[in-house]
């Protein structure tokens, strides 16, 4: 499939297969690795094998930091160590037994692949049209809208809305399985917080008898 990347844009899971495709992907390697110093033809010279058997752009990263058993290889590449000679040195773990090379610790697939699975993807992920209104979708569309107006214009309904809303979050506020409080709560709670103290009143001139004793 001929479809010219740019390296920046390569596929990291992709295994090249064309001269163009692993020309690309090797730039692509460079310049995820930071070898903005590496001989492109030695670099290509060390992973256009490794390519022939499977390998991605990712799986030859992942070889460069991890040997085969997960441990780490060491150190990241200094600027005095050649890139293909780095590259090359550190590929030599992934051989199986010196016989054959072992399978990529990223599974791979083709450019073809990624195209088809990328275009799969955009057909699912892409915004459905919306399906027009029938008749009666467009009724009901109708007179959802006209009651909204309605409500809107009548001030009377308006504040019942309003009320109904206060009254709900008030009542979320309660503790579950408790009653709303009523008016007859709130006369009996004021009535124990404030008491009226009682005098006795003269039944002749209506004066309380205990101003009258003291002042006498």
């Amino acid at each position: 499939m001929r479809v010219q990347l740019d390296p920046r844009q390569w596929p990291g899971r992709v295994i090249p297969e064309t001269d163009l495709e692993i020309d690309t992907a090797v730039e692509a390697l460079c310049l995820r690795a930071n070898w903005s110093d590496a001989d492109r033809a030695g670099v290509r010279a060390v992973v256009g094998p490794w390519f022939a058997e499977g390998w991605s752009v990712d799986a030859l990263l992942a070889a460069v930091d991890n040997k085969p058993d997960g441990s780490r290889q060491g150190s990241p590449r200094n600027r005095d160590q050649v890139a293909h000679d780095f590259l090359r040195a550190r590929l030599r773990s992934w051989w199986q037994g010196g016989a054959r090379r072992a399978r990529p610790p990223v599974a791979g697939m083709t450019l073809g692949q990624w195209w088809r699975v990328n275009r799969r993807n955009a057909r699912l992920t892409r915004p459905r049209p919306r399906r027009p209104l029938g008749e009666a979708g467009r009724q009901a569309q109708e007179q959802s809208r006209e009651q909204v107006r309605a409500r809107l214009r009548d001030p009377v309904e308006r504040s019942r809305a309003r009320a109904r809303r206060w009254q709900e979050a008030l009542d979320g506020l309660l503790v579950p399985g408790q009653r709303p409080p009523t008016f007859e709560d709130s006369r009996r709670l004021l009535a124990e917080i404030v008491q009226v103290p009682a005098h006795p009143v003269c039944s002749r001139c209506g004066c309380r008898t205990g101003v009258l004793s003291q002042a006498a």
